[in-house]
């Protein structure tokens, strides 16, 4: 009915959101990965792509067969690269996929850490394609990541929480309210917010537009950024004041201090993950270095509740 390529070539079409770039990415003509497609839904019995619109979208039959493809192959990828592993003789390796701005402080001293407990052992780093972090993980790309706020542990991941920051304010130095050991979040009304981008903020978006609501009143964003990086800076540029964690110790850019808040807020929580069918016998000892390594990060603004 279908064969692993079957699904690369469907999957290719999801992550790049249309046939032209799919094709380009496959090394592929677009005519012929329309084609694979067509024979693909004929095979199937059902309609994998919406295309009453310019833009490519799955149906919901296509939602599910994203899902199980990305399983199926995930898991192919790990068989083979066991099989490897196997015939070198080794099964220990590890490669870590983040765009956390933990990897500033948190990955490299736990990286420092397993390298003293296992030095024999390959260490890489890699950067994840924006967002398809666990995506990528699930089809065996890399070993672990960090991500931080809430984790799809559907299809065969497994997850530990390695830290939770509360909700702080970050404000520019020079601001009316950086003087201020605490800040009143009602006193923010009227101020000018930077925010993070709802699909890149893993729930963080939620969690500051719910905690403004509570105190009667709606940001008024003047930018919207991609990154934590940049929602740092455009805070120390003045540009507006922002609702996050902490990030002095990972991004320690000048002109720029977090304050907590009244009240307490909830906390976004620091995650290491990895494939639950994972066989290799550094993960465990890696996610204890990271703990150890994110542990010496708390400060006295953390608190006990955690963002589910």
């Amino acid at each position: 009915m279908f064969d692993f390529r079957d699904l690369e070539c469907f999957m290719t079409v999801i992550e790049h959101r249309g046939f032209g770039r799919g094709a380009a990415a496959l090394g592929m003509t677009q005519p012929a990965l329309t084609r694979r497609i067509a024979a693909l839904e004929r095979g199937l019995g059902v309609s994998l792509f919406s295309r009453a619109q310019r833009q490519i979208e799955p149906t919901p039959a296509g939602e599910i067969f994203a899902r199980e493809s990305m399983a199926l192959l995930g898991r192919a990828q790990n068989i083979r690269r066991m099989m490897a592993e196997a015939s070198a003789g080794s099964t220990e390796r590890l490669k870590i996929g983040t765009r956390s701005s933990a990897r500033y402080a948190v990955i490299t001293v736990a990286i420092r850490l397993f390298r003293a407990e296992r030095p024999g052992v390959p260490i890489s780093l890699s950067d994840p394609v924006k967002l398809l972090e666990l995506e990528q993980l699930r089809k065996g790309e890399f070993d672990i990541a960090v991500v931080r706020g809430p984790v799809d542990l559907r299809n065969g991941l497994r997850s530990e929480r390695l830290r939770s920051d509360p909700l702080v304010v970050a404000l520019p130095a020079g601001h009316r309210l950086a003087g201020n050991t605490v800040v009143e979040l009602g006193n923010l009304a009227g101020e000018r917010f930077v925010e993070i981008a709802a699909h890149r903020g893993y729930g963080s978006k939620d969690l500051v537009r719910g905690a403004l609501s509570e105190a009667g009143f709606r940001a008024n964003v003047v930018q919207v950024v991609e990154t934590v990086d940049m929602l740092v800076m455009c805070v120390a540029a003045g540009i507006g004041v922002a609702l996050m964690y902490d990030a002095s110790r990972e991004l320690p850019i000048p002109g720029i201090v977090y304050r907590p808040l009244r009240p307490k807020q909830k906390t976004i929580a620091l995650h290491a993950v990895w494939r639950a069918d994972e066989g290799n016998s550094a993960i465990a000892p890696f996610v204890r270095c990271l703990k150890e390594a994110a542990k010496s990060l708390d400060d006295p603004m953390q608190t006990d509740v955690v963002l589910n």
